[in-house]
């Protein structure tokens, strides 16, 4: 099936007379039987088919990734429902925001590789630097709207996205490919999939490199400074430093290498990447600096022993993994450029006379870590009591993040460094001190099969920190087959952010300075779904939401502090139809509205209203031909921003793909952006013509099965 959109929860009337409705709980399903229909791990932690889920999913496939000519994560997370792909000022960096929820890093939407959190504790978020895993190497995308805490703790806030990668029975053989196109990027990859002596064996590498889109920014936060200086310190002489109107720098270079090795009972998983030549888009303080460079470097290593003891009414799993991260400056980076003046923080925070010091170097900036997180976890899944499925979760984190290290050339208040660039590392100037967070949780859950046609799933996790305390997260949610084809299912989720490190503890940031006092962030949340099918594999789904956060972590001045409250509400449609044999139409429309309780304001920075439609043609087994449209609504800003909204506007992508030309090849090509709209991304108000995303593209890909 083209494209697998997990429509809430998937009611086919097959299904009722399907060996799914035959057996009386979901554990009596043999392998086989699992494998003739949709299932998804993430809602409940355990294989579950799609109108049982126990959360609102999405589930995108490999085939989906390559049909619509996915480059990207982005490019899929763009097709989910009440998901709005937008780019952080910090390395023009992906922020996935779920029905309005954001902040300023994007902490609140927690990503996993194959359900273990890919976090780093200084943001709370994926790294800024991070660039997602390749996608010739994903087996299948799981994104779930709305909280997640019960199962996956800490972020699982506003939603889930799960990738999970290929194994060794995805690919046969050695495969190898190559991209070319639009702004001078270029990728290549290589693939291994099979039996190496007794161990299945899956092995990807990929490389590339890209200029990234050069898109004109008109004016910057230093192009302001400049207005402002020349406004309260004149000087005739002076030649403004802003580099704007200039363009953003979004190039970067980058290796990924992934492995999975199985045995038995036996799986272990590793993975790297290297980003290196990274610009850092508008600049690290919204000011140009074309010739600034970062790097960063991930790795990842895991290792799982699954067992079945008790007649099999007992399935264990054991589970190990590391994760490493690691940020550093190319050079020096130039936080506002050469001959910039900069105005001290009371300027900034309007609380003195504004005084301007002078950077004739520039002003430079070099902070970086390392970090390193482990985690112990151990799974119990039950299924020897009649009606019930029983998980039980144990598990411990410890992270250190280490070497935290700086070069600069200001002080705390802004003003220069007499002796010019200087190294601040092991000392009370630098950025973030040296921490380590410890922590451990307990969970359970419970799929209660209370009768045939109905299910509740009732579950709750408890957290312990080193550095901030403790947290409880419950959910609940019934499941009613109202009908042959009709499902309803009511849900109620609690779930938290941890405070990020920086947020704790930042201490000589002359703009944000950690609070060790704060709180969690938590969001209650609460849905109604429904869904209907019809014969011949048609069917849509509609389900209305509610939340109310509570202790949202807000920079105010120059302290974080839990200060925020929203509320939301909104809802999303899908459908899927199969017009004929060869075509199929997908397509979806969500809504959501989300209020600043302090101000009554629209929180701003997402639109409220977005649609997505897409048609696939496949023609036997040598052609498809995808042609996709996005449609973004008005975004309104946040309270404090004058600015006009940003208009409505619209982006179609078309991808044809040709098969068997010779035997093992494939040739795609893909232009995105058809119509060359100008489509841009919420900034701060210092860049006030936002972030354009790209214009026209295209590319050409081949790919050969030897």
């Amino acid at each position: 099936m083209g494209r697998l959109k997990v429509f809430i929860l998937v009611s086919i009337p097959g299904f009722i007379s399907s060996p799914l409705m035959a057996a009386h709980n979901l554990w009596d399903l043999s392998l086989e039987e699992l494998g003739n229909i949709e299932v998804t791990n993430l809602a409940t932690g355990s294989p579950t088919p799609l109108n049982r889920a126990a959360a609102i999913t999405t589930v995108i496939t490999s085939s989906d990734l390559v049909n619509m000519g996915a480059q990207s994560i982005d490019d899929a997370l763009m097709t989910v429902p009440g998901l709005y792909v937008s780019r952080s000022d910090q390395a023009y960096s992906p922020m996935y925001i779920f029905r309005g929820i954001y902040g300023n890093l994007n902490p609140q939407a927690l990503l996993m590789v194959n359900g273990i959190p890919h976090k780093v504790l200084p943001f709370g978020n994926r790294g800024n630097g991070w660039k997602g895993v390749p996608i010739e190497a994903i087996d299948r995308i799981e994104v779930i709207r709305g909280p997640g805490s019960a199962l996956y703790g800490a972020d699982a806030f506003a939603g889930v996205i799960n990738i999970i990668t290929k194994t060794s029975l995805e690919v046969e053989g050695t495969q190898v490919g190559m991209r070319a196109g639009s702004f001078n990027s270029q990728e290549a990859w290589v693939q291994y999939g099979g039996q190496v002596s007794e161990w299945e064996v899956f092995f990807n590498a990929h490389m590339g490199t890209t200029d990234g889109h050069k898109a004109s920014i008109d004016s910057d936060t230093q192009t302001l400074f400049d207005g402002l200086a020349q406004t309260f310190d004149p000087d005739p002489n002076y030649d403004p430093a802003s580099r704007a109107p200039g363009h953003m720098n979004t190039g970067y270079k980058s290796l990924d290498l992934n492995v999975d090795v199985s045995r038995n009972e036996w799986r272990i998983r590793a993975g790297y990447q290297n980003v290196d030549d990274m610009g850092l888009g508008v600049g690290v303080a919204n000011a140009l600096s074309p010739e600034s460079f970062y790097s960063t470097e991930s790795a990842n290593f895991d290792v799982s022993y699954t067992q079945d003891i008790w007649d099999q009414d007992l399935n264990l799993i054991s589970e190990f993994s590391l994760l490493y991260d690691e940020q550093a400056a190319v050079g020096d980076t130039k936080v506002f450029p050469e001959g910039a003046k900069v105005p001290d923080v009371c300027t900034i925070t309007l609380t003195c006379f504004p005084t301007f010091y002078e950077f004739p170097d520039g002003f430079i900036g070099n902070p970086g870590y390392k970090e390193i997180q482990a985690r112990l976890t151990q799974y119990a899944v039950y299924t020897g009591w009649d009606e019930h499925r029983v998980r039980v979760a144990l598990g411990v984190t410890w992270g250190d993040v280490y070497e935290t290290s700086e070069t600069k050339n200001f002080n705390t208040d802004n003003s220069p460094k007499p002796a010019g660039i200087v190294d601040v590392s092991d000392t009370d100037e630098v950025w973030l001190p040296e921490k380590q967070r410890d922590s451990y949780f307990v969970s359970v859950q419970d799929e209660w099969q209370i009768a045939r046609d109905l299910q509740l799933v009732a579950g709750a996790r408890y957290d312990r920190y080193s550095d901030f305390g403790d947290t409880t997260n419950p959910r609940l949610a019934l499941v009613w087959l109202t009908s042959d084809d009709w499902t309803t299912r009511l849900m109620y989720g609690r779930a938290y952010r941890a405070p990020s490190m920086s947020e704790l503890y930042a201490a000589a940031n002359p703009v944000a300075l950690g609070d060790t006092n704060l709180e969690p962030e938590v969001i209650d949340t609460y849905e109604l779904a429904f869904h209907r099918s019809f014969d011949g594999g048609g069917h849509y789904s509609l389900n209305f939401f509610h939340y109310r956060i509570e202790d949202l972590i807000l920079l105010t001045g120059q302290q974080f502090t839990n200060i925020g409250e929203r509320k939301g509400k909104g809802l999303e449609f899908e459908f899927e139809s199969k017009l004929t044999t060869d075509l199929t139409l997908v397509g979806n429309y969500s809504y959501q509205k989300s209020e600043d309780l302090a101000t009554n304001e629209d929180v701003g920075n997402a639109p409220e209203r977005q649609a997505y439609v897409s048609l696939n043609w496949a023609s036997s087994a040598e052609w498809n031909v995808n042609i996709e449209g996005h449609w973004l609504g008005t975004i309104e800003r946040p309270p404090g921003d004058v600015r006009d909204p940003i208009g409505s506007e619209s982006v179609w992508n078309i991808t044809a793909r040709r098969m068997g030309l010779v035997e093992g090849l494939e040739v795609a090509v893909s232009v995105r952006n058809l119509f060359d709209s100008d489509w841009r991304t919420p900034s701060a108000d210092s860049v006030p013509g936002d972030y354009p995303a790209p214009g026209r593209s295209g590319n050409v890909s081949v790919s050969y099965k030897l």
